[in-house]
């Protein structure tokens, strides 16, 4: 029997295409698709046999044996589309879609980085700042709310600045345009619209440089974050121009916590954000079971092979 690896996203990921690319290389055969390939170009055959899904995917070039995938990667797939259909009809039609395909995909015996369930159970903040902080990691004090009152009540109680930043997706798309919302430090006196969601706030932690902890089964990549501007030095994310990359060794503690956070939360893979602080404490910050890496990639950084080796493993077993 050939063992297959499922790939799940959308058609313009960077990652993603080096990741097929190391599978391709190691004579694993992959099958990739994207949700919103269903139903015009991606069909599915399921039957339920003796309590498994047998059947087949099939696209234009290639169909693959359901009990043939033994390991999945679901990043970052489209929303099912029904252009032809008005939107009444295109909700029903995609709840149908994401339950029928999804739970199929879902019921397979395979290897998942991450399961879908998994990764979006992990998505929550306040869920990630728990578990980190139970499995021994360092994690800043931190105050969720919609009330402004609370907000320097805080700050009185802690004595030191604060940050915020979106509790979601840092993305906004509006009349005007799109925007991204960063990390920040608040302005006590300015805190009018607090009231109107819940947002995070959190003690500004002393900053000798930050880390992204990519973390592939229960191997961790750290990357140090060198920042050369004033904005990066308060959300890299904002200056990527201004920023150095130095692949560092993870303390033993940090290894420990973060395989206990992710064995905790059922995954295989989170992008870590660290601070390293002056006297060399890593303070955890968040973990995105999705998070980006390929832009961090290279022959001293070898995510994408990482990866790829991680599928490839569980496939020969």
């Amino acid at each position: 029997m050939t063992h297959i690896v499922l790939v799940v996203d959308g058609p313009f990921e960077a990652g993603t295409d080096l990741v097929v690319d190391g599978l391709s290389s190691s004579d694993i055969p992959v099958f990739r698709m994207d949700t919103a390939d269903f139903p015009h170009e991606l069909a599915l055959r399921a039957r339920s046999v003796d309590g498994q899904w047998a059947g087949t995917l099939s696209h234009q070039h290639r169909s693959v044996a359901l009990a043939d995938i033994k390991a999945v990667y679901w990043n970052r797939p489209s929303l099912f589309r029904f252009p032809e259909l008005s939107e009444p009809d295109a909700h029903w039609a995609r709840g149908a879609a994401r339950i029928g395909l999804g739970g199929v995909l879902m019921s397979l015996s395979a290897r998942w980085m991450n399961h879908p369930s998994r990764a979006s159970a992990a998505e929550f903040k306040p869920q990630q700042l728990r578990t980190a902080r139970s499995m021994g990691l360092v994690t800043p004090r931190t105050l969720i709310t919609n009330s402004a009152d609370e907000v320097r009540a805080f700050a009185e109680r802690i004595e030191v600045p604060l940050i915020t930043k979106p509790l979601g997706t840092p993305h906004v798309t509006h009349s005007q345009g799109s925007e991204t919302m960063y990390t920040r430090e608040v302005d006590l006196d300015a805190l009018g619209g607090v009231e109107l969601t819940a947002h995070l706030f959190q003690e500004r932690v002393p900053k000798q440089y930050e880390v992204r902890l990519i973390v592939v089964s229960d191997t961790c990549h750290s990357v140090k974050i060198k920042a050369h501007s004033e904005a990066a030095r308060t959300d890299w994310r904002s200056d990527y121009d201004a920023l150095e990359y130095e692949l560092i060794e993870t303390p033993t503690d940090v290894v420990n916590g973060v395989r206990g956070y992710m064995a905790r939360l059922a995954l295989t893979y989170a992008a870590m954000d660290f601070i390293v602080q002056p006297n060399g404490q890593w303070t955890f910050l968040e973990a995105n079971p999705s998070g980006q890496w390929a832009w961090l990639n290279s022959p001293e950084i070898p995510l994408a092979a990482s990866i790829a080796q991680t599928l490839e493993s569980w496939c020969r077993r």
